[in-house]
């Protein structure tokens, strides 16, 4: 299996994981609630956290400052990875005039993207591994200056991470061990070399809901001793690859949890939220005490999959079905471009989130055919998709032509974070410019 029926087979469950999402969520997700009218304090924030001092200093080759020179600065990249899961029609090959447009826009928004190797696809047969597609998403999206993350290596989902040999078999604790260990050490010599960060762990508030082998590995030897041992193993490994535990929970029981994964002194990096809203978008206030809660831990937080509607929440939704009448509307896509812009402002003006990742970027393919994308199926922006363009590429982005002063200076007071070009006649200077270390550039001209 190559990406087709990637969205059927990924989290769905025959036991009942919809009533368990619907029961965690219902309380906060029916909430009609309007969004506070906050956004000038969360802007204050984000120039507080995301901006510092940019200087450019020019002089002669006698150090004398160099006076109404024109100069260029171009704002190449941000640090802040704001990405998408990546989907088949996004390969160059697919050159139709929808997956161009998708492509397009998918490029024109974002610098980061999540690449899958579910169990059941990634190892279709014993020791067969489907490495040469993964590394084909790798080499494009790096080829385009891609951050990247892996989701997921453990999870005990069936189907989507049971691979089909295994379905059926009494499979031991130590027979899975074994199996686990090869599939990581594998990973880690062909794929996560060329990853960021990768979610080690998926779901593990609720991992008994699932009846997989994993499932019995962790009744029968501990949840918190295998989740060490195999941290410990994932990081000597990979001492370059962020480690990363992520979950659809969001109450206080994952946060517990992560309290006594850090008492038991679990080594990992990242924290990842899900933020799946398909029974309607969260209050302001619970997304704010998620992103309050899981900081007080102190551990840097991705958003890793975010998903709001822009049609009719559907009651009793089934997770193991993809629904071929759920669409998109005028007047849900603009509550999802609204909600979406209150969304990403919020966890930008957080110095502990470090990237937002959408699940679905388009209608095309999404997960249970829910209207979650920001793009129609044949790539044409929703609301959604221009309100965050705005954000990411104008509003949030530093650009422009600039004159040097008497003494030779461009000072920028609030240069947003990211990688900068600047150009001085045919002179092009290049770097990285951060809140912690503020990017100072003395040319000489000859």
């Amino acid at each position: 299996m190559r990406f087709a029926r990637r969205h059927f087979l990924l989290k769905t469950s025959a036991l009942g994981i919809g009533s368990l999402l619907a029961t965690l969520w219902g309380q906060i997700a029916r909430s009609t609630e309007v969004i506070e009218n906050n956004l000038s304090e969360i802007d204050r924030r984000i120039q507080q956290i995301r901006t510092a001092p940019l200087t450019v200093r020019l002089q002669d080759s006698q150090g004398n400052p160099i006076a109404s020179q024109s100069l260029k600065i171009k704002h190449l990249r941000h640090l802040f990875n704001f990405g998408a899961t990546y989907q088949a029609y996004l390969y160059p090959a697919n050159d139709n005039e929808s997956d161009r447009r998708l492509r397009e826009n998918f490029l024109r928004l974002f610098n980061a993207s999540t690449v899958t190797f579910y169990w059941r696809s990634y190892e279709p047969q014993e020791n067969q591994f489907a490495d040469a597609p993964l590394l084909e998403q790798i080499a494009w999206l790096k080829e385009h200056g891609f951050y990247l993350r892996g989701h997921p290596l453990f999870w005990n989902h069936n189907p989507a991470c049971l691979p089909v040999w295994l379905e059926g078999r009494n499979v031991t604790d130590q027979e899975l061990r074994s199996r686990m260990d090869r599939l990581l050490e594998h990973l880690s010599e062909v794929i996560f070399p060329h990853l960021d960060e990768v979610d080690v762990f998926n779901e593990l508030v609720h991992w008994d809901s699932y009846q997989h082998p994993l499932t019995d590995l962790l009744k029968n030897q501990g949840k918190i001793p295998i989740v060490k041992q195999y941290l410990t193993r994932f990081k000597k490994l990979n001492p370059n690859v962020k480690a990363v535990i992520n979950d659809f929970v969001s109450k206080p029981s994952y946060a517990e949890m992560l309290n006594e994964f850090q008492a038991a002194q679990v080594p990992w990096d990242q924290i990842g939220q899900q933020a799946h809203m398909f029974f309607g978008n969260w209050p302001s206030q619970h997304l704010t005490n998620v992103i309050q809660r899981l900081s007080a831990i102190g551990k840097s937080i991705v958003f890793t999959e975010v998903s709001s509607l822009s049609g009719a929440i559907k009651e009793d939704i089934d997770f193991s079905r993809t629904y071929t009448d759920w669409v998109s509307d005028r007047e849900h896509e603009q509550q999802q471009a609204d909600y979406l812009d209150y969304f990403y402002r919020l966890a930008f003006s957080y110095p502990q989130i470090t990237g937002i990742f959408l699940w679905s970027f388009s209608d095309h393919g999404a997960w249970l055919g829910a209207p979650t994308g920001i793009l129609h199926q044949d790539g044409r922006p929703k609301p959604a998709f221009t309100q965050l363009d705005k954000l990411i590429n104008q509003v949030w982005r530093t650009n422009g032509e600039y004159i040097t002063d008497s003494s030779g200076y461009v000072r920028i007071s609030n240069a947003y974070e990211g990688e900068y070009q600047i150009t001085v006649s045919d002179q092009v200077m290049t770097g990285q410019h951060s809140f912690s270390k503020p990017l100072e550039i003395l040319k000489t001209l000859s």
